[in-house]
């Protein structure tokens, strides 16, 4: 049973075979929990999501009719989910993926190992950017930079027009880059006056 793809697996399921359905969430229950973990940036939270994830799938499998690959509908679950949860929060979590999305949309190659302290304070800006974005962006974000899924497929995981997405991805990056600069300009004014008063 272990050689089953994802897809005869959850027909297995269908069908009543218990031992299928522990296959598929060994199968997926680490990148799961990683997938969780990246966008809500706390682990206690991420494995009581992950374990909504796989009670949900349990619940919902019989509508599973196969028109897309079993892990795209899965990631649209889990996606959906999230998104749920982190609207039922009033105050919303530091995401632990801001350093590598900073390092992909802002790298500054002119930047000197040195100014440690600022770099430290750009870090903290960052994080702070990029959680105040609205979902509908940082999510695409997160799927397209760090996930590395196509728009395509962030559309059909999402259930939006892939014109949407484009569009939604390009207006997210567009909105941190405008915050990043602004913030940033104001990291280097402070280090200046910092730098003046010593």
């Amino acid at each position: 049973m272990d050689q089953l793809t994802d897809e005869q697996l959850v027909k297995e399921i269908q069908m009543g075979k218990n031992e299928a359905y522990r296959l598929l969430v060994e199968r997926h229950k680490n990148y799961i929990f990683t997938l969780i973990f990246q966008m809500i940036g706390h682990r206690e939270t991420a494995e009581d999501l992950s374990q909504e994830v796989f009670i949900k799938l349990f619940r919902t499998l019989s509508s599973f009719q196969g028109s897309s690959k079993f892990k795209t509908w899965l990631y649209r679950l889990t996606v959906n989910l999230v998104i749920d949860h982190r609207r039922s929060q009033k105050r919303k979590s530091v995401v632990a993926w801001a350093d590598e999305i900073k390092d992909k949309l802002f790298t500054d190659s002119n930047e000197e190992p040195e100014t440690k302290t600022i770099a430290k304070e750009k870090q903290e800006l960052v994080h702070q950017l990029i959680n105040s974005l609205p979902d509908k962006y940082r999510i695409i974000i997160y799927l397209h930079h760090l996930k590395e899924f196509s728009c395509s497929e962030i559309a059909e995981i999402m259930q939006l027009p892939i014109k949407t997405v484009e569009t939604r991805l390009y207006r997210g990056k567009k909105r941190l880059r405008q915050k990043w600069m602004e913030v940033d300009s104001h990291v280097q004014e402070k280090s200046k006056i910092q730098s003046t008063t010593v």
